[in-house]
Formats: structure tokens, C-alpha cells, sequence
């Protein structure tokens, strides 16, 4: 009976040891299941990290490709409009220029053709090809009045070109006239040439240029002689006028343009101040058996007119 017992016994214990077994390799399985389990969701992880990471990455590629395609884009677009933009200032300028030159043309061509006209109008007169303007030569108008003592040309700008010796022209001011008179006995008479003046206060007008300066009649009179040319100034002492600018005014465009070409003595006379219609600078001198003067607006318009007389 006690031996039983004792079996008995024995077969609890081992029983009990067998369900210990069991258990802890139940355990150690469940345990390595869920290791096994932690693994697969940190490779799952893992891989999703790397597939955002990656994912981003192209993102961000893309981005900035499209970025750098935006530059260079906008770089060409920039440069286009840049090429665009010069072309368009240099056809303009272009355009300016060819109006420039077409204007230039068409005033050359006014003062050409009423020349033309004149010079068969007055066989013989010496007449200016340039108009001597530095504005309105396209509207430069000349009329003229011939006899048998005198030929007289006026030159004037008006509101629109007209034919020449149109009836209207004789109602505009006249920047320039220039006269023959033909035929003259005694040319003295007419040119009023100026010997040059002793005894009286020299004036310095250039540095191998002197003049001499007096007053008489509330004006100052200042003279110089080149050659074969006298040039009076005259100022005004009431107007608080100085000669001595215009002289040398006078003597730098003599040496820029010269004087017509002239046997007898000449004389350039010129009262200080220029307006329109004023006249105020006179040149005289012979040519053959004609006397030929010259009045103007300005001393440079006159110089300029008789450089180019023929």
C-alpha cells in the first residue's frame, strides 16, 4: 500500500515537472513569436521610413528640378525680352535717325531748289546755296524784286513752305536780304570801309588782334582791319551794351567761314544785339561793277550764307 502511494507519488511529480516543461517551452515559443513579431513590424518600419525618405527625396529632386527649369526659364524669357527690348530701341533709333536725315535732305533740297529758281530768275547774281539756319529750313521761304539798277532777295522762315515769290511771303519778317546794285561808278560811296584809327584807346580783341574803341552820340564804337575788311561794332550806352564781346564774336567767325573774295576795300558793320527782323549785321563789298551787302539777323547766320556764295 505504502509503495503505491509512494508510485503514485512519483507519477505526480513527473507529471507536474512535464507540465513545467511544457509551460516554459510554451513560453519560450510565445516569446520567440513575439520577438519574431517585433522584428517583422521594425522591418515594416523600416521599410516605410526608407519609402517616405525616399519618396521625399524624389519630391525634393523634382522640385528642385523644376525649380532650376523655372530659372532657366525665366533666365531665357529675362535674356528674349532683353534682345527684344534692344532690337526695339535700335530700330527706333533707327527711325529717328533716318527721319534726321530724310529732314536734313528735304531742307537741303527746299534751299537747292529755290536757288535754282533765282539763279534764272537773276542771271549773273551771286547767291547763297546754304540757308545760313540753324532751325525752320523747312520752312524757309525768298522772294525777290529785280530792276535794272538792283537785284534784292529776302530770305524768311514762315509757317509753311511757299512758292517762290508767293504774295504772302511779303508779309514775314525777313532774316537775311541780300542786294546787288549793279552798274555802280564809285563802290566807296556804298561799302563805308573804316581806315584804321590812330590816337585813340587800344583794345586787345585777340592775342595778335588789337582794335581801337571810342564814343560818340551815347553809343561806344569799337574797329579792328583784317586784309582788306573793316568791322565796326556798335553798342549802346544806354542799353549798358559792351562791343567788345561781339568783336571778338565777329573776328573768330571771319577766321572760321572768311569773307568774299574782293579787290576793293570792305567793310563788315554789325550794332551789338540779334532779334528777328532786326538786321542788325551788315556786310558790303564789290564784285566787278556790282556792290553787293549783305544784311542779317545774326552775325553767324551772314558768315554762314557767304561761305557758300557762288
Amino acid at each position: 500500500m505504502k509503495k503505491n502511494r509512494k508510485n503514485l507519488a512519483l507519477l505526480l511529480l513527473a507529471a507536474s515537472l512535464l507540465a513545467g516543461c511544457a509551460g516554459q517551452s510554451n513560453s519560450q515559443s510565445s516569446q520567440s513569436s513575439q520577438a519574431k513579431s517585433e522584428k517583422k513590424a521594425e522591418s515594416k518600419a523600416s521599410s516605410k521610413s526608407a519609402a517616405k525618405s525616399a519618396a521625399s527625396s524624389a519630391v525634393s529632386s523634382t522640385k528642385s528640378s523644376s525649380s532650376q527649369a523655372s530659372s532657366k526659364s525665366a533666365a531665357k524669357s529675362a535674356a528674349s525680352s532683353a534682345v527684344s527690348s534692344t532690337k526695339s530701341s535700335s530700330s527706333q533709333a533707327s527711325s529717328k535717325s533716318s527721319a534726321a536725315s530724310s529732314s536734313q535732305r528735304a531742307d537741303v533740297n527746299r534751299m537747292g531748289t529755290l536757288t535754282s529758281q533765282l539763279r534764272v530768275k537773276l542771271p549773273g547774281m551771286l547767291l547763297p546755296a546754304a540757308d545760313g539756319l540753324g532751325q525752320g529750313s523747312s520752312n524757309l521761304n525768298i522772294r525777290y524784286t529785280s530792276s535794272s539798277s538792283q537785284n534784292v532777295v529776302y530770305y524768311s522762315v514762315g509757317n509753311s513752305p511757299l512758292a517762290l515769290n508767293d504774295s504772302r511771303i511779303a508779309s514775314e519778317k525777313p532774316y537775311a536780304v541780300l542786294t546787288e546794285k549793279k552798274n555802280v561808278a564809285d563802290a566807296s560811296s556804298l561799302i563805308n570801309y573804316q581806315e584804321p584809327k590812330t590816337g585813340l584807346p587800344a583794345v586787345k580783341i585777340a592775342s595778335n588782334v588789337t582794335g581801337t574803341e571810342e564814343g560818340a552820340a551815347g553809343s561806344t564804337y569799337l574797329q579792328f582791319n583784317q586784309g582788306q575788311w573793316s568791322f565796326v561794332v556798335r553798342a549802346s550806352n544806354v542799353q549798358g551794351q559792351k562791343p567788345l564781346p561781339t568783336a571778338q564774336k565777329l573776328l573768330a567767325l571771319y577766321q572760321q567761314y572768311g569773307l568774299p573774295d574782293t579787290a576793293a576795300k570792305s567793310s563788315v558793320q554789325v550794332d551789338v544785339g540779334e532779334s528777328l527782323g532786326s538786321l542788325n549785321t551788315v556786310i558790303t563789298w564789290a564784285k566787278g561793277s556790282s556792290v553787293y551787302q549783305l544784311k542779317a539777323h545774326s552775325a553767324e547766320t551772314a558768315f554762314k550764307m557767304l561761305k557758300s556764295l557762288n
